[in-house]
This record gives C-alpha cells, structure tokens and sequence, in this order.
C-alpha cells in the first residue's frame, strides 16, 4: 500500500542513498553529478524548512508497506499566481514500474490544485526518460519546451476538471 507524509530530517539518509545513485539521479533532480553528502543534505534540509514555512516548499516522502522508498514535491510555489514546480524521485530500481509515480503524482496533484489551490504545475524531465514522459502525458502534461536534453512540461488545473 502506497502512502505519503511530510518530508522528514530523518530522511536525509535516504535522500543521500537515492541522490547518489546513478539510475535515481537519472530520474531526479541532480543533473550536476555531483557527490550528495549528509552534511550537505543537512544544509539543505535547514533551508527547506524556512522554504516550507513560508509556503515556498512542500516535500513528502512516498512509502510503500510503511517503508520510505522515495519522494517527491512541490517547489517554487507562487501562490499569488498559483503555480508551481512538481518533481518525483523513486529511491529503488526494485519500486519501479509498480505504479507508484502514478499514484504518487496524483496525490501531488490533487494536493496542489484541490488543497492549496494552485492554478498550473510544471516540471523538467530527461528527453530519454520516456517512462517518466508517458506517465506525465498520461496525467495530462503538455509538453511547453525541449531543449538541452530536457523537456519543459506543464499541467493547468482546467484540464482536471
């Protein structure tokens, strides 16, 4: 069974595991290959704390059976504009193809449009990520831009109506 909880400093641990791996950092968000260390996750997570205060962030981890396995967020929230940047990182080669990304990004989704009220999501994926791209498609994603190896993608609320 799939669920969800706010992101967590004990998390760190988990997000230095999953940064630092190759097939994870394909997925995610650190395209600089670079080392992911705890005190640099440590560093992080102070700034996301004030970020999430001030309404700025929202993380939350993905588990499955109640065991952490990934996660996933809303960053760069607008919410005089209602807009924001969506990601999702599935920690484990053994949790893919599951179906927890669809279930996870329509939890975030519904999260942003139905409980904060967001207008519009986007995101960036690999252009050779076409498991990511179809799922994206799927929930109802328009592709906006390529460019650099990246696809720029958004959803506006109107079309989950």
């Amino acid at each position: 069974m799939t669920t969800f909880r706010s992101h967590l400093r004990e998390d760190i641990s988990l997000r230095v595991k999953w940064l630092n791996s190759n097939r994870a950092a394909f997925c995610s968000v650190n395209k600089r290959n670079i080392i992911i260390t705890e005190d640099s996750q440590n560093e992080w997570f102070n700034t996301y704390e004030a970020k999430k205060k001030d309404g700025v962030k929202k993380f939350f981890t993905i588990l499955s059976d109640n065991i952490a396995i990934g996660f996933m967020g809303l960053t760069n929230m607008n919410k005089k504009i209602g807009t924001a940047g969506v990601f999702i990182l599935i920690g484990g080669v053994e949790n893919r193809g599951r179906g927890i990304g669809e279930q996870s990004m329509r939890y975030l989704i519904d999260y942003a449009f139905i409980d904060i009220g967001l207008k519009s999501l986007y995101l960036e994926v690999e252009e050779s990520n076409s498991i990511a791209i179809n799922l994206y498609n799927k929930l109802g994603f328009k592709k906006l831009s390529q460019e650099g190896g990246f696809i720029s993608m958004s959803l506006s609320c109107d079309v989950m109506s």
